[in-house]
């Protein structure tokens, strides 16, 4: 948002945390999946919205496979702009044999979101292979490290 730093006021605030593991390898390449986590935007207004979203992945080599998080304004039947976000990527070439790979990683969702009403926006996950596959996908939340979603109302 364009302005001074002393134009901005928090008038509201909003948090949500996933309430339970999402497993993404069920799903296919590319599907988009609600994670469980919303947030309910209360009224008119610009919002803040700020998520961490924490993914676990594994996969043989040789393989590219990754895992992307967006907002998705429910209300308007429309992702939210400028929130999308590899979150993770496993992209081995070939090597002396097939090697298991595995990681845990954390990504940010940092947006502004202007609305006309209340608005449910949730936290969505997709897993994508571009070569080979992933054995495992998930979106997940423990004391590791949490997948959250925050919002502020500024104006």
């Amino acid at each position: 948002m364009t302005g001074t730093a002393g134009s901005l006021r928090l008038t509201g605030r909003g948090h949500g945390q996933l309430p339970a593991m999402l497993d993404l390898q069920p799903t296919a390449s590319g599907a988009w999946t609600p994670t469980g986590l919303s947030v309910l935007l209360p009224s008119a207004g610009i919002y803040q919205l700020d998520a961490t979203v924490r993914s676990a992945m594994t996969a043989v080599s040789p393989v590219n496979t990754f895992t992307v998080a967006r907002l998705f304004d429910v209300t308007a039947g429309a992702v939210v702009p400028g929130s999308e976000v590899i979150v993770q990527q496993i992209s081995v070439t070939a090597s002396a044999g097939a090697v298991s790979h595995g990681y845990n990683n954390t990504a940010p969702i940092q947006v502004e979101h202007v609305v006309t009403g209340p608005r449910t926006v949730r936290l969505e996950a997709a897993r994508f292979n571009a070569s080979g596959a992933s054995q495992t996908a998930r979106v997940v939340s423990d004391a590791s490290g949490r997948t959250t979603l925050r919002w502020n109302r500024i104006a």
